[in-house]
């Protein structure tokens, strides 16, 4: 096959006006002065659904073709979505990775200092660390299902919370990811890491948790250093 095969049809193309797809007898004509294009180009067979016999008639052999090219399409679909899951998981890693660096590296652990760093390594569009004990008595009654089995919560909060947590940072229609921050491992939640999208669904509850859970673990051990810092004074 010719390797201007592409400016071949575009000339052919052109004898037949402004048509966009060439027709019909424009395909028939290349195939025949190109015989062996499918012999060159196999990869053309995949994307083409030959006819079978006319119906009643039903040949097993094509029959058992069409199955095992199903089956083909199905696990090529499945092996995309694992390779994607892979470059998402890298990624992930890359971004964790970039974050504990800037965790390590901070002069200031303070609660303002770390959220600076998830803004600077993260796409949230706010983020707020507040310590439980500062929550008024209304937003603590509303968490405090949540807080007893701190799960990362994703979604639209309720308006209390939302401006509780984020004042006018965030609108009536943006989504959250809250994450509880414990004291020490598994005691008492001490700080809620509140990370807001503008987006409606930027957050929502059906994504996974784990990528919200280290970071929560990360953020912990960095306010848990700074306390030790801060009684060691």
């Amino acid at each position: 096959m010719s390797e201007n095969v592409a400016f071949e049809l575009a000339d052919t193309d052109a004898e037949v006006g402004d048509q966009q797809t060439p027709s019909a007898e424009t395909v028939l004509n290349y195939l025949r002065a190109h015989p062996d294009l499918f012999l060159e180009h196999p990869e053309i067979l995949d994307h083409i659904d030959l006819p079978g016999p006319p119906q009643p008639i039903v040949s097993l052999h094509h029959w058992q073709l069409r199955r095992w090219r199903g089956q083909a399409l199905r696990h090529r679909h499945a092996l995309d979505q694992l390779h994607q899951v892979a470059a998402d998981n890298a990624d992930a890693d890359r971004l964790l990775h970039r974050f504990c660096e800037g965790l390590l590296t901070a002069t200031d652990r303070s609660p303002a200092a770390l959220e600076k760093q998830i803004q600077a390594d993260f796409e949230v569009d706010t983020c707020r660390v507040v310590p439980v004990a500062d929550l008024d008595k209304e937003t603590r009654r509303l968490l405090a299902g949540w807080l007893d089995n701190p799960t990362p919560f994703c979604g639209r909060p309720h308006d209390t919370v939302r401006q509780t947590l984020f004042g006018d940072a965030l609108p009536q229609t943006g989504s959250v990811a809250l994450i509880a921050v414990p004291a020490r491992g598994s005691g008492p939640t001490r700080h809620i890491v509140a990370l807001g999208r503008r987006l409606p669904d930027g957050f929502n509850p059906a994504q996974g948790t784990h990528f919200l859970e280290q970071i929560g673990e990360l953020a912990g051990a960095f306010l848990e250093q700074a306390a030790s810092d801060s009684d060691s004074h």
